[in-house]
């Protein structure tokens, strides 16, 4: 549509052109012809080379018609001749002696329009007139027609060269484009098809990226989810091989603490085949939205068992722990295969990191609505990266706030202490 446009616009452009200069040429032309030194000099012109033709030919009063030939060699000029006040010649037709001037409507000229020509048989007066402006009007005419044309090719050429550069400016929109460069944003201008194509162009980037990003995330999450289990799983299979060894070497010390092993081993055991199941799942399907049955339970009854077997586990890997739990009635918001896991972690830490010559403290305090759990250790100073925490304590952040609750860690290069914080409700008066 733009493109028709312009082919209007400049093909109105060339017909006024065409006719403002036709009108100032055709103006200078007739004010230059109408001069009378200009006629008379033509006609002047064109009287002697009458002559020099009636003398050639020996034209005479008898044989006017061989005058045809030189006019039929010079249609821009009209003559009429003259004999004893009589008109003996015209070029429009032709007339003899005989012929009358009233059987001809011939028009009477004032006399310093004759001129004097030599016949054979004696003088005439011949009058002239021509149409000497003629070439010059078809010349002017046709310079004219060749110049507008030349605009509106110019003005054509114009508007197309313009389209040659938007398309150019696209086809190096779309090599940066295969470069990768998905932030780039395709040069959008005037309202065409053309423009309508780079429209597309930024459209179908637009969705690339998304798609790109949407991969991208997925294979984040993915990653994310495999390392997070990845990570939670070397734990209990730690304390798995652990109690094994406790076992296979019999230093259990009675047959109830061999069945307390065993049950931790059953325990722990089940709690990595939850694990493999759930990264089985994930990778069958890993878009999958994951459901957090997180629900309320009694503090003592869903926190006893898993921190008795955390201290249990430190004190059997030669670390002293100190716990002093409160253990008020009430309930928290927890899920408990998360819990296993973020006290896993924390072990886990603990054992990396923690000063086994120091104590690891453990207690809980209690807030109108959060119930708090702090474990604190000395580091270790052969072991104090402040970088080998990130991937057990973003595990640990990341399950606390997906069932609603914080993980504040506080650390420096002697102390660590990490803070879980709980939904919490008191338990309801009887």
């Amino acid at each position: 549509m733009e493109c028709f446009l312009w082919l209007i616009m400049a093909g109105m452009a060339s017909i006024l052109f065409f006719l403002c200069a036709e009108l100032m040429i055709e103006q200078q032309i007739d004010d230059h012809y109408m001069r009378r030194n200009v006629t008379r000099n033509y006609n002047e012109k064109y009287i002697e080379e009458l002559q020099n033709f009636i003398t050639r030919q020996h034209v005479s009063s008898k044989n006017l018609e061989v005058l045809d030939e030189w006019v039929n060699d010079n249609r821009l000029v009209y003559i009429q001749i003259k004999k004893d006040d009589k008109w003996i010649y015209s070029s429009d037709y032709g007339m003899d002696e005989e012929a009358q001037p009233d059987d001809y409507d011939i028009p009477v000229y004032p006399a310093d329009s004759y001129y004097d020509v030599e016949l054979n048989d004696g003088t005439v007066k011949i009058f002239i007139m021509g149409m000497y402006s003629y070439r010059p009007y078809m010349f002017a005419l046709i310079t004219d027609i060749i110049v507008s044309f030349c605009l509106f090719f110019f003005l054509v050429m114009l508007g197309v060269r313009k389209k040659i550069k938007y398309i150019d400016r696209l086809s190096r929109d779309i090599l940066i484009l295969e470069g990768g460069d998905l932030q780039y944003e395709v040069h959008v201008q005037g309202n065409d098809e053309i423009t309508d194509l780079a429209k597309g162009l930024n459209a179908m980037k637009d969705s690339f990226k998304n798609q790109m990003e949407e991969v991208e995330n997925l294979t984040r999450k993915n990653q994310e989810m495999v390392t997070e289990i990845s990570h939670d799983l070397r734990t209990p299979l730690t304390s798995v091989l652990l109690y094994a060894e406790i076992l296979q070497n019999e230093k259990y010390g009675g047959e109830e603490n061999k069945r307390d092993y065993l049950e931790k081993i059953i325990r722990r055991v089940q709690h990595m085949k939850e694990l493999s199941d759930k990264l089985l799942a994930y990778a069958v399907q890993p878009t999958e939205e994951m459901f957090i049955p997180a629900v309320y339970l009694p503090i003592r009854s869903s926190l006893y068992d898993e921190l008795s077997d955390m201290c249990g586990y430190l004190e059997e890997r030669g670390i002293n722990v100190k716990a002093d739990m409160q253990w008020k009635e009430g309930s928290i918001f927890i899920y408990k295969e998360y819990l296993v896991r973020i006290l896993d972690n924390i072990a886990s830490n603990i054992l990396k990191y923690a000063d086994k010559q120091a104590l690891v403290l453990i207690w809980d305090e209690y807030y109108a609505d959060e119930m708090l759990i702090n474990f604190e250790n000395a580091c270790s100073q052969g072991k104090n990266d402040m970088d080998s925490y990130s991937i057990g304590i973003r595990n640990v952040k990341m399950m606390m706030e997906e069932i609603e609750g914080r993980c504040e860690v506080v650390q420096n290069r002697k102390q660590f202490r990490i803070c879980l914080r709980f939904r919490y409700k008191k338990a309801e008066k009887k």
